[in-house]
């Protein structure tokens, strides 16, 4: 009798085992001998594949699947990660970067296929392969928290450029190879395929995404749902029109990149699943395509060094020509070639491609899967050590909505305080951090948690109350920014506050305790649809910190949507008027204008502090009449050293006065 029938396991459950068990078990031990995670991945991939143990396909079955969709998510999280303030300020970087690390490379592609004996064309294919680059070891950088460096953002800005090139040579060589299309029609074909493609990525996605989370996708799986369907679009668009699909997954993230902050804890969640399971399976499956015999042949070695020559050598000459054009630090070049050095599946999958159309042998696919393996090393290698070396970006102090602190106090104060705080936060792709503070000996409000839920959902942002208790609100709301590292503070009115503070200005004293900006928001009676920024005589001609302060916040609640006008006594000086950018400016007595012109759908924006502080309680008081909305931006530096007829200058809907 037969007590236990043994069958081989086999199928996607075994093979997904093994997988994960490499994710686990091989980065740990390789990291023991003070080698990367990443060549254990690798490593392990090469032992459970096709050419040593055989368990798992290198081109079908889950760890192939997985491995394409880890690839897709990889690029996706670079575009969503990526720092667009700091891009934007590195643009012209990314671009002479992108042409340097693209022409380099295939340049001495093209030379190497040559002195191998292969036609123009083959040449021509063979350097674009090493030309492009995949953001193989972009979770190291990150985890290092450089993300916002200027080296890591040139680099990662100038994947998306290279990676088109290198498709816009593969499509023409493909095409004059199989005799398919001429090169007007390729350069049409591609052409239109990213207009499509930036079309629905920059056009329609971030329309949808917005809708989606300010409404049904309120609950955090069904955002990821949602984050999931844009990342396969967007590589399904993208192949549907002839572009690869790593650069719709890349602009897809990059479409979402304003709607998920960095800091928050969605995209923690979005990180955690990619370098968990996805991002690692998919250098498992890397591994798999390895074939130690090919690395031990001599043939295939010494084609293989050429092309190692022609791409690694490319990508460190273009690195370090870095230093003396964008004045990048040796640690930083150091991160700038691990980062563009790595080449991927993609890499592999052009080489197929010149297999299939008869420009490349066998050999060729061979010696290339040699300097993949190469420049995997290189790059993981390059990342760990120089990107240890190169500082973590401190926070940018312009930027005071990458993390906004907002007080709930009140049910009828909650949606506009959020509206203000989101509002600022988007402007600078930050997070909303919602707080309640108690007070000892006082009792939570039952229903305010229900009130912020729901302002939360209507604004669709990404936040959850976190209730406290402490010694005063004040002590609370101070002690709660330092534990979030907030940048703003962002809470109503109280009662009384726009008076000075000889008659008891209640919040001037967490103005001046505090370390970051504070805004003081009283609520409209309507929803606003002008932004109105109103500056007295003194603070037009000689403006104080918060007088800057106020322009940056009316500018970023204004953002595209709401008409932004600037009423000042005088004409601003230039660097206050430069603080507001495209407003209007309306040069009339505040006061008057707002007895005259405001409205209920305004919100109007003051500076707080010392600097005008009587003035801009009297503009307060009469814009309570006209039942506007009204925030008054003020810092420590506008209120210190407060004589005894200063303070901060807001008054609240539900003052006596």
């Amino acid at each position: 009798m037969e007590l236990l029938k043994y069958v081989a396991p086999e199928g996607t459950a075994w093979e997904l085992l093994l997988a994960v068990l490499l994710i686990v078990a091989a980065p740990i031990l390789v990291e023991r001998v003070r080698i990367p995670g990443l060549i254990g991945l690798l490593a392990g991939g090469c032992i459970i594949g096709p050419n040593v143990l055989g368990v798992v396909s290198s081109h079908d079955g889950v760890v192939h699947s997985l491995g394409e969709l880890g690839l897709l998510y990889l690029m996706f999280v670079a575009g969503l990660e990526l720092d667009l303030t700091v891009f934007a300020r590195y643009r012209k970087q990314a671009i002479g970067f992108s042409l340097l690390t693209f022409i380099i490379p295939l340049v001495l592609g093209i030379v190497g296929g040559l002195l191998v004996g292969y036609g123009g064309a083959a040449s021509l294919l063979l350097g674009s392969l090493f030309a492009s680059y995949t953001l193989v070891v972009y979770p190291i950088v990150r985890n290092l928290g450089l993300s916002s460096n200027g080296a890591v953002a040139t680099t990662v800005g100038a994947t998306v450029i290279t990676d088109t090139l290198a498709l816009v040579v593969l499509a023409g060589v493909a095409g004059y190879a199989s005799g398919d299309a001429n090169g007007i029609e390729l350069a049409s074909q591609i052409v239109l395929g990213l207009a499509i493609l930036g079309a629905f990525c920059f056009v329609v996605l971030p329309r949808l995404a917005a809708w989606f989370f300010a409404g049904i996708g309120a609950a955090r799986t069904l955002r990821y749902g949602f984050v999931l369907v844009a990342l396969l679009a967007g590589g399904v668009l993208a192949e549907t029109v002839g572009i690869e699909p790593i650069v719709g997954a890349f602009f897809a993230g990059l479409a979402l990149n304003r709607l998920v902050p960095n800091e928050g804890e969605f995209m923690e969640r979005i990180e955690f699943f990619g370098s968990s399971l996805l991002v690692p399976i998919f250098l498992v499956s890397v591994g798999t395509v390895i074939d130690p015999a090919v690395l031990i042949d001599p043939g295939t070695l010494g084609v293989a060094a050429i092309f190692t020559v022609a791409c690694v050598g490319g990508k460190l000459a273009a690195a370090l020509l870095c230093r003396p054009l964008y004045r990048f630090t040796t640690a930083e070049i150091g991160v700038v070639f691990g980062l563009s050095v790595a080449q991927a599946a993609a890499t592999l999958a052009a080489t197929f491609v010149g297999l299939q159309i008869g420009l490349f042998t066998t050999t060729t696919v061979n010696a290339v899967m040699i300097v993949i393996v190469v420049s995997l090393i290189a790059a993981s290698v390059s990342a760990q050590k120089f990107g240890s070396a190169v500082p973590v970006p401190e926070a940018d102090a312009a930027r005071f909505g990458r993390g906004v602190l907002a007080h709930m106090a009140d049910t009828a104060d909650a949606n506009a305080v959020l509206g203000v705080a989101a509002r600022v936060a988007a402007a600078d792709a930050g997070i909303v951090r919602p707080v309640s503070i108690v007070a000892d000996a006082s009792l939570p409000s039952p229903e305010l948690g229900d009130a912020v839920h729901a302002a939360i959902t209507r604004l669709g942002i990404d936040a959850e109350l976190d209730r406290r208790h402490d010694s005063s609100v004040n002590d609370g709301i101070l002690h709660a920014a330092g534990s979030y590292d907030a940048s703003m503070l962002v809470l109503a009115a109280e009662t009384q506050s726009w008076l000075p503070t000889l008659l008891g200005a209640a919040q001037h004293g967490l103005v001046a305790s505090s370390s970051v900006p504070t805004v003081l928001v009283r609520p409209g009676a309507d929803e606003p649809t002008r932004v109105v920024l109103l500056l007295a005589p003194s603070q037009a001609r000689r403006p104080s910190s918060a007088a800057y302060l106020a322009a940056q916040v009316a500018r970023r609640l204004a953002g595209s949507d709401r008409t932004l006008l600037v009423v000042s006594a005088e004409p601003p000086v230039d660097s206050l008027a430069g603080e507001v950018g495209k407003g209007e400016v309306v040069v009339a007595p505040p006061l008057e204008w707002v007895r005259a012109s405001a409205a209920s759908t305004d919100l109007l924006v003051l500076p707080g502090g010392r600097n005008g502080a009587l003035v801009t309680a009297r503009l307060s008081k009469a814009s309570a009449l006209k039942g506007a909305g009204v925030v008054v931006a003020a810092d420590r530096e506008s209120v210190a050293a407060a004589d005894r007829l200063t303070g901060v200058g807001v008054a609240s809907s539900r003052s006596p006065g």
